[in-house]
């Protein structure tokens, strides 16, 4: 893992351009907190430091903070040395301009010690020394040996870093200015398949995207107003990944490829206003049109069953384009003392112009489909202060979306919320939402097997019936213990649905404590407990009118339905002492936190008794069953010991322990090399995979404040 060690000369822009900051009667303050870590892991150690640096390590942070009459400057840096360093630093005169920069890195590891048999990893050029080994035929020669594989990293580090001024000295108009770059670099995993292979390979990821963000505008009571302009610009250094398919069969071309994220660019123009108005009113006016475009060279051939295969393309060029507008409008108001209101509109809508390809293999001619949609949303919430402590805030929202093809959905969105004060031990809150969604599809389906469409909805847009209902509250018996209980309900009905997600159902609790019998002791506890439940029909069999429907149990129909019920049970607890052992001296912390999750997905064939419908021979409903489904399980305990050597130095060690465990089955019997039949073989580099670890952390950290 690679470590940067340096603080961009951007960073000195700020400590550059404040004059008068550093004045005579500045009072400058901060810190400085060298710190040293020692990590052992067993098992799966990027797992553990998946976004953060899992090594042993000496590190630190400081801060500065100088203050004057006219002006100040600040410096920050945390983490130096690691692989999530970051560096800010801000100066300027009040009244006049503020100047800032920064510097991040941010890291995101995926899998150490990955595999391929292919050279070249971290490049789009992937070779391999060995031969076809089913060049004698398919399926027939041995696969390569993982043991004998390169070793690669799965990881991809972000630098991030950039610079601003804001310019207030032409009261009350103002102007901001700002610009940044991220570089992305590492390795990732993609997935590729066809006829002949499914393989997970190496993703060679640099990239790098450029912001411009400006703004310039005009505030002072009752009017504001700002006009701002933000330009992007995304960089792939790779427009494919090319690798030889060794699985290819005897004959075959090998050569093949998988695309990669073209360069894009987007433009942004926003206009914003406010004015406050009488009756303790303020209107506030949004409008914002932007555009976002990439080019990409269309490849004249693709591999399919190890031969390649000629397209005729009306465009060796796709130019995409899509336009966005977006504008609203709210209006708040506070006429009397127990009243407020909000009244609010948003029309967003795209407009893709991007260009229609037509691709020509064979006899079969394709033309890409363009997608764009509108979204229109209106609403009113009123905030009501009633007689017994109690606000009633009411809501209705209404949102229209209009798709291609004649989809529409509109939901209808009603809420109401009470909160509760009515004594100094006491407080809740009770809330109810209800949203009725009706679709709109025009179907011109009329049999075979496009008659399926009749039945079957994509959930996103499916008309649907959601209750979901809230409550909680707090209780307070003396001043030593606080206590806090919540419960939440969702039930999603998906009426018009046969086939497809037909149901979601959730339940939540919680609850938690904070006990202080003294000024030298503290105890805190929570529990939270969820469970969330998806149901799914699923049609299998013949697709003619006759017994298309769901509702269909003729015995003598090849069909048949399976129902699926993914449940999913989560539990988090946890409880925390704190100790003030030595006031003012000595702090001692002791925090153990327990997260597990349980999932189940539960298949169930209908009308299995008949020929036709029958379960595999030595399987049943219960057998067919995923009982380790996404199932994981957490421990972590943090010892922690503050001593206080003087007003100015802190001295801060401890000890961490993690053990995270990973079941699912999926990856039961996983292994580098399989087959999903005799003449489709694959291989994994092992991402994701065995991703069970127990870490052990003893860490010590001072910090001298001046």
């Amino acid at each position: 893992m690679k470590k940067y060690n340096y603080i961009p000369a951007i960073l000195l822009l700020p400590i550059l351009c404040a004059p008068g900051v550093q004045a005579a009667d500045s009072e400058v303050t901060g810190f400085v907190m060298p710190s040293a870590k020692s990590v052992h892991v067993t098992g799966n150690k990027a797992k553990f430091g998946e976004y953060g640096d899992p090594d042993s390590s000496i590190s630190g942070g400081v801060e500065v903070k100088s203050e004057g009459d006219t002006g100040y400057m600040n410096f920050s840096a945390d983490e130096i040395g690691q692989d999530t360093q970051n560096y800010k630093a801000e100066a300027g005169q009040y009244g006049k301009f503020k100047l800032d920069a920064f510097y991040n890195e941010i890291q995101h590891n995926n899998t150490f010690d990955a595999k391929t048999f292919y050279s070249g990893a971290g490049t789009n050029q992937l070779t391999s020394p060995l031969s076809n080994v089913r060049a004698s035929g398919a399926g027939t020669t041995p696969p390569p040996n993982p043991a004998t594989w390169n070793l690669f990293d799965y990881e991809v580090s972000r630098n991030q870093y950039g610079a601003g001024i804001r310019l207030d000295m032409l009261k009350p108009f103002f102007a901001n200015l700002s610009v940044s770059q991220e570089d992305r670099k590492g390795i990732r995993p993609i997935g590729t398949g066809n006829s002949n292979l499914a393989a997970e390979l190496p993703e060679p990821v640099d990239f790098k995207t450029d912001i411009l963000q400006t703004e310039v505008g005009y505030g002072k009571d009752p009017y504001f107003v700002s006009l701002g302009y933000t330009h992007s610009n995304f960089k792939n250094a790779y427009d494919a990944l090319y690798f030889n398919n060794i699985y290819a069969v005897a004959g075959a071309n090998t050569n093949e490829f998988v695309t990669l994220p073209p360069d894009n660019s987007y433009d942004k123009f926003d206009l914003k206003g406010r004015v406050k108005m009488p009756l303790k009113s303020t209107l506030a006016l949004g409008y914002s049109k932007a555009k976002a475009e990439s080019d990409a060279n269309l490849f004249s051939s693709y591999n399919y069953s190890g031969t390649a295969n000629a397209v005729t393309l009306s465009d060796s060029v796709f130019n995409g384009r899509v336009d966005t507008t977006n504008y609203s409008a709210v209006l708040t108001s506070n006429p009397l003392d127990f009243l407020d209101g909000k009244f609010f509109y948003k029309n967003y809508a795209t407009k893709n112009k991007s260009d229609e390809i037509t691709s020509t293999i064979g006899a079969t001619t394709i033309t890409n489909a363009l997608f764009d949609y509108t979204k229109k949303t209106y609403g009113v919430e009123a905030g009501l202060k009633l007689p017994g402590h109690i606000t009633l805030t009411p809501s209705y929202s209404n949102v229209e979306t209009v798709l291609p093809d004649n989809v529409t959905t509109d939901d209808n969105i009603f809420g109401i919320n009470a909160k509760w004060k009515g004594n100094d031990f006491l407080a809740g809150n009770i809330g109810y939402e209800r949203m009725n969604r009706n679709d709109h599809v025009d179907s011109e389906n009329t049999g075979g097997a496009a008659i399926y469409d009749t039945y079957t909805r994509a959930f996103d847009v499916a008309a649907q019936r959601r209750n979901i209902y809230k409550l909680g509250l707090d209780v307070f018996p003396t001043d030593m213990l606080n206590l806090g209980f919540t419960l939440k309900h969702k039930n999603i009905d998906y009426n018009e649905t046969a086939i497809g997600l037909t149901g979601q159902r959730g339940n939540t609790y919680g609850a938690s404590a904070t006990f202080t019998p003294n000024d030298t002791v503290s105890v805190n506890a929570y529990v939270d407990y969820e469970i969330n439940k998806l149901e799914q029909l699923h049609r299998y069999g013949a697709t003619t009118v006759a017994n298309a429907s769901p509702v269909d149990t003729n015995a003598a129909d090849a069909i048949y339905n399976v129902t699926t019920t993914e449940k999913d049970k989560s539990l988090d607890w946890g409880v925390g002492v704190d100790v003030k052992a030595i006031p003012k001296i000595l702090a001692l912390r002791a925090q153990f936190d327990h997260t597990r999750s349980n999932g189940l997905a539960d298949f169930t064939y209908a009308n299995n008794s008949t020929a036709n419908n029958a379960i595999q021979s030595g399987w049943d409903n219960n057998s067919i069953d995923y009982a380790n489904w996404d199932d994981y399980k957490k421990d972590s305990l943090l010892l922690k010991g503050i001593y206080s050597v003087s007003s100015n130095l802190d001295l801060t060690g401890g000890y961490a322990y993690e053990k995270y465990s990973y079941n699912d089955g999926q990856y039961d019997n996983y292994a580098n090399v399989y087959y999903t039949s005799a003449t489709t073989p694959g291989y994994l580099s092992g991402a994701n995979a065995n991703p069970d670890y127990t870490a052990n952390v003893v860490f010590l950290t001072a910090k001298y404040k001046f």
